[in-house]
């Protein structure tokens, strides 16, 4: 039986913030990353398949003390696209090159994940986030 959009997102969750190879279960076969910059600062063109993005995954993770991302809405469904808003919390550890990426320091993110399902699989996944000065809450 193929999975639902939330029953994906809560994969998706757990891949980011349990364990990468989470992504076994979800990403399909020719999948891709869309990222929206030339500036991106990762190259996501290898990734085609969840052992691919577990690597990926598990390599950003590892930048950080720690990692979380959680739910700030969603999904919000139109065909085979879902689409969540998201906030992250890193604690840094001067691994990235970033600037605000300072040992000891914190990182609040806020962003936009849009995933193509197909079959129950995630086919594409377009991410944007950008950091944020403070903390996001939850919806309740």
């Amino acid at each position: 039986m193929a999975r639902s959009p939330e029953e994906i997102w809560d994969v998706w969750l757990e891949m980011w913030n349990e364990d990468p190879r989470a992504a076994l279960k979800i990403v399909g076969d020719e999948f891709r990353v869309h990222l929206p910059s030339k500036q991106a600062v990762f190259d996501v063109s290898s990734i085609r398949d969840g052992a691919a993005m577990a690597d990926w995954v598990a390599g950003f993770r590892s930048k950080f003390a720690s990692l979380r991302y959680e739910t700030n809405f969603g999904p919000i469904v139109d065909g085979e696209f879902a689409v969540w808003r998201w906030y992250g919390k890193a604690e840094c550890e001067g691994r990235t090159g970033w600037a605000s990426d300072v040992p000891g320091g914190t990182i609040h993110w806020v962003g936009v994940d849009i995933l193509r399902i197909v079959d129950g699989t995630v086919r594409e996944a377009w991410t944007q986030g950008v950091e944020s000065n403070e903390p996001v809450a939850s919806r309740g």
